[in-house]
């Protein structure tokens, strides 16, 4: 039966790789976005060692009116991950063998045709004062132990392996004991800067935002506003406005990402994508080449790193090579027009930039890139500068390369 009383939550991740920032921690930002979702509120992330110390101090920690703490991490079947002991001793159970999970292990590593070692035994070594949470990617099982009136969720560091657990078991669990408090929308948008969009949400809709929660999430992947409301009309209401505010420069209020949307125009459309890519390094095909059911639209892709590369694959012409150089509206133009030649796809993509840290010149600077699609006969070339880093460049630069074919295509 679902209540109406705000549930919180905090969320623990064991790792010395964590603390030594050998691994990036997106298990938190995944679990948060998740659990809000569901009208959860988490109020603390911490990261720890692997340590009895550590596990038993953050265990300690946790607040009266915590309704449920997730852990993550250390439940690997080597000595150094101790958090399947350290958390079933303090909660004041004890760890038995069971001939069932071992089955289970070894039917995993059958299906995989490999043959585990000694040491994943440890892994049918399970509490007898928690519930087990079946582990269908991975054989480290999860655990939830009960104190009080707050539930421990126990699960692997691994990412796949937590969500598949969260998602599963876990959040649709939680999902039947409480109730939404607050509607969340979001719009994503690309090719606009934070600062514009916060500017002109505040002066035009101030009055309907003394009710909402805005928050503004930018990354080279475009800027991300979430919105949150006890009013569901209101909300729906405020987006709405919004998108119409900032028009094309909104590709989705679903969270998709800009690949997916573009991907999906092309199969919508039975069109046919081509790249050549300089810069860029094979990071436009590689994003669409990452959604499903790119294979139905994306032909072929080149990467003319080089100018020879450029004229032989692309039959660039020398004098706008010389003349232009290969940062130039010009060779992108050409890279196109041989690209088409080569492939007659209905869409051809196209980058060459200086994505750094060096190269650059004071006519050039580190940064520039020059981004290209030719729809059908329709030709167009634009000149960006976003020097954030050589990777974020090309992140960026090929993000902008789909941008531009997407308008092209709702234009």
């Amino acid at each position: 039966m679902s209540n109406n009383k705000q549930k919180f939550a905090i969320i623990i991740n064991i790792g010395d790789e964590l603390l030594a920032g050998h691994t990036v921690n997106t298990n938190a930002t995944w679990m948060s976005l998740e659990l809000q979702n569901i009208g959860v509120k988490v109020l603390r992330h911490s990261v720890i060692a692997d340590e009895k110390e550590a596990i038993e101090s953050a265990l300690d920690s946790v607040e009266h009116n915590i309704s449920y703490v997730f852990i993550t991490g250390g439940l690997g079947p080597t000595e150094d991950d101790r958090t399947k002991a350290v958390i079933t001793s303090y909660f004041g159970g004890d760890l038995v063998f069971s001939d069932d999970v071992y089955k289970e292990v070894l039917e995993f590593f059958k299906k995989r045709g490999r043959t585990p070692s000694g040491s994943n035994r440890s892994q049918a070594i399970i509490p007898t004062n928690a519930k087990r949470i079946v582990n269908v990617m991975g054989t480290a099982s999860g655990m939830i132990f009960d104190k009080d009136e707050t539930k421990y969720f126990v699960m692997p560091g691994v990412p796949y392996e937590m969500k598949s657990m969260m998602s599963r078991d876990i959040l649709p669990m939680l999902a039947t004991k409480n109730r939404l408090l607050e509607h969340e929308l979001q719009i994503n948008t690309f090719a606009l800067p934070e600062s514009e969009i916060a500017d002109r949400i505040a002066n035009e809709l101030s009055d309907e935002l003394f009710n909402i929660k805005i928050g503004y999430y930018p990354s080279v992947k475009g800027i991300t506003i979430r919105l949150l409301a006890r009013d569901s009309i209101l909300v729906k209401r405020v987006q709405a406005k919004i998108v119409d505010m900032f028009g094309k420069h909104v590709f989705s209020l679903k969270g998709e990402a800009l690949e997916e949307v573009f991907v999906r125009q092309c199969i919508e459309r039975n069109l046919s994508i081509s790249c050549a890519e300089s810069c860029t390094g094979g990071r436009i095909s590689d994003m669409i080449t990452s959604v499903a059911g790119s294979s139905m639209v994306l032909n072929e892709a080149y990467i003319t790193y080089s100018n020879e590369a450029k004229q032989r694959l692309l039959e660039v012409p020398s004098e706008i090579l010389d003349e232009y150089g290969a940062v130039s509206t010009n060779t992108v133009s050409a890279m196109l027009e041989g690209l088409y030649k080569r492939t007659q796809a209905d869409i051809c993509l196209a980058a060459s930039g200086i994505a750094g840290p060096d190269g650059g010149t004071e006519e050039k600077p580190v940064g520039l890139v020059y981004i290209g699609v030719r729809y059908r006969n329709i030709v167009k070339v634009k000149k960006l500068t976003y020097d954030r880093g050589r990777d974020k460049n090309k992140e960026y630069a090929a993000r902008a390369v789909l941008n531009l074919a997407r308008l092209m295509l709702i234009e």
